[in-house]
């Protein structure tokens, strides 16, 4: 994942004030977010220019129900020690894993990506791991293979029709995507379609 797109956030832009408002002004039908400059398009694809990330091949499961029969024996000792545990113990996995043998290093990279997914990915108000993270525990050797675009623009949707709908007062999702296509297109003219 490329993160150069925090170049485009205007440092005195990155507030809470306006990430609410973007996701005050999203139209779940169009998926638009409409503002008194301009509509702004968002996408699976948009997000994964954004973020340099691959948004052109298969999705992730939606849950763990879904992927626990294609895991391998490795796989599945990884799910349980996961499975239910705290963001704390994800980080503490994360700054204290040994990384000596090709296992100890596949549960780093399971545990970072865990990590990453919970604190800005994919991030809730629930402090548990949930089985929407572990999808990443599966082929943790091929994860640049998977589509992260759709899954972060997937859960951010049903983060943002929870807030819309049922009035929660936190909104599920990583809203930096939003911010990041509303000033990237709003100050370069063009949109994120084709970052050609």
């Amino acid at each position: 994942m490329g993160l150069g797109a925090f170049q485009y956030l205007p440092k005195e832009y990155i507030n809470h004030k306006i990430l609410n408002e973007l996701v005050r002004s999203y139209d779940l039908l169009s998926n638009k977010i409409t503002t008194s400059v301009g509509e702004f398009l968002i996408t699976s694809e948009k997000i994964g220019y954004a973020f340099e990330l691959n948004h052109k091949c298969d999705p992730f499961e939606k849950t763990a129900k879904e992927f626990e029969h294609k895991l391998n024996e490795e796989e599945k000792e990884t799910l349980s020690l996961f499975k239910g545990q705290t963001l704390t113990f994800v980080q503490d996995m994360v700054i204290h894993c040994p990384i000596e043998i090709d296992k100890e290093k596949r549960t780093f990279k399971r545990a970072f990506a865990l990590f990453i997914q919970k604190t800005f990915l994919l991030p809730t108000k629930i402090a548990y791991i949930s089985s929407v993270h572990l999808a990443v525990v599966r082929d943790i050797d091929n994860t640049r293979a998977r589509n992260w675009a759709h899954h972060i623009n997937s859960f951010l949707m049903n983060g943002i029709k929870e807030f819309q709908q049922k009035g929660t007062h936190y909104v599920k999702g990583c809203h930096f995507v939003l911010m990041i296509i509303y000033f990237r297109e709003r100050y370069d003219g063009k949109t994120l379609d084709d970052p050609k």
